[in-house]
């Protein structure tokens, strides 16, 4: 009897071990590749906000905000984008700052990952 019931046990063989942990690995790199790709992108986030936020934004000009966001990037670490392709312009009465940017991140070999943002952040001057 014990032995009838041995060979109808269930579980992953060897090669099954190999896929899942084969499949974990590839799941995990992936994460380690695109955690600090977006930690950055939340970092110019910020900064544009940030400097949006100032009471005197209706005051700025162009190129005082490209400056305060431009120091929000250095102290943060930006190298994704510089703040000279930010696109900034003026609608009626509200400021609208435009992120769009692509980061290539090596992934395997000759595998790269490409991630894309596209925002745009804006504020009202009245």
């Amino acid at each position: 009897m014990r032995g009838a019931s041995a060979s109808r046990q269930r579980g992953l063989s060897l090669l099954g071990w190999l896929v899942v942990l084969l499949i974990g690995g590839l799941l995990a790199l992936v994460a380690i590749r695109l955690i600090p790709v977006y930690l950055e992108y939340s970092s110019v986030r910020t900064a544009v906000q940030n400097v949006l936020a100032d009471n005197n934004t209706n005051l700025l000009s162009e190129r005082d905000i490209r400056d305060g966001v431009l120091r929000r990037f250095t102290v943060n670490n930006v190298t994704s984008i510089r703040a000279d392709e930010l696109v900034i312009r003026r609608e009626g009465t509200r400021v609208v700052v435009g992120v769009d940017y692509e980061v290539r991140e090596p992934l395997l070999a000759n595998v790269d990952l490409l991630i894309t943002f596209s925002d745009d952040f804006a504020k009202d001057i009245r």
